[in-house]
């Protein structure tokens, strides 16, 4: 599965929920490599940045 096919099955992961919000959504793409989509739905972006500030602090603390 290519990236435009993945972003488009996370936003259609994301409207299918019902609720404003947001995901983002990382993948192996090859051996090496990573990628990451994201897709926000009715979610405000003030509130998109906290969440994300938030998810990113959790994870530095537990794996730092």
């Amino acid at each position: 599965m290519d990236d435009q096919e993945i972003q488009k099955k996370v936003e259609q992961f994301l409207k299918s929920l019902g609720q404003p919000g947001f995901i983002v959504f990382g993948y192996k793409k090859d051996k090496d490599q990573f990628q990451i989509v994201s897709s926000f739905n009715q979610m405000p972006k003030v509130a998109a940045v906290k969440g994300l500030s938030k998810v990113l602090n959790e994870f530095v603390q537990r794996e730092m």
